[in-house]
């Protein structure tokens, strides 16, 4: 089960002090271009929105966006980005398995970095499958890759990391994709891609380097730190 509390006081915390963060660098564009390739009709869920990174660039790109998050932090940032950029958007603080949405009340649901926060998807999948008509897409730590399992699968759970939550795990794409068809999602495209982080310290960034010039001999499932995927809801 998630352990729900720390994760809002974790993001209270982090997005009170970082109205602007951005848990990736660069690539948005790509992403959203592979997750939607025209704009969906009707509501675009941004599940998981922090302080609106994703959700004001699908705006940009014509979505009619829900933005949804559970740190009141987040949504006021997120909120905050809408208004210096003039647009709007319907913002709500909830927590993703238990959504104040009727039945099908999303054409889309844009997810990032969020699903690998659920140590258990014992609910969140039939949660999604309830609120969406249409695709659901995912963008998630990619197990394959050895840094990324290594740090989220073994030393947060035995440690802790302290630019993450307990909660989060890397995820195996085809597992995903197993549970996910179980609350009635069809895979239309799997898609692994790298995304820098920012290392706490140089040490860190430096391993993170080596290991990462020695991958490239890998295949990009392998070498890849993210993945993408989207699903459509199986009639």
């Amino acid at each position: 089960m998630q352990d729900v509390a720390s994760e809002r006081a974790f993001y209270d915390d982090l997005f009170a002090r970082k109205p602007d963060n951005e848990h990736i660098t660069q690539g948005y564009d790509e992403l959203h271009n592979t997750a939607f390739p025209t704009p969906p009709n009707g509501r675009v869920l941004d599940l998981g929105c922090g302080t609106g990174a994703h959700a004001i660039r699908l705006a940009r790109r014509g979505c009619d966006v829900v933005a949804v998050d559970l740190s009141l932090a987040g949504v006021k940032a997120a909120r905050e980005r809408f208004r210096r950029d003039g647009r709007s958007a319907f913002f709500v603080v909830a927590d993703a398995e238990r959504l104040p949405f009727r039945d099908g009340a999303m054409s889309a649901v844009w997810s990032s970095l969020l699903l690998h926060h659920f140590p258990k998807l014992d609910r969140l999948p039939e949660e999604l499958a309830r609120v969406t008509t249409g695709k659901l897409v995912a963008f998630e730590p990619n197990a394959h890759n050895f840094l990324s399992w290594i740090a989220f699968n073994v030393v947060n759970v035995v440690w802790g990391l302290s630019t993450t939550t307990r909660n989060q795990r890397a995820l195996f794409p085809g597992r995903l994709n197993r549970r996910m068809a179980r609350a009635g999602f069809r895979v239309e495209l799997l898609e692994f891609v790298h995304r820098p982080w920012q290392d706490d310290s140089q040490s860190v960034s430096f391993v993170r380097r080596v290991a990462e010039a020695l991958m490239t001999v890998l295949p990009m499932r392998f070498r890849a730190n993210k993945f993408l995927v989207r699903y459509n809801r199986a009639s």
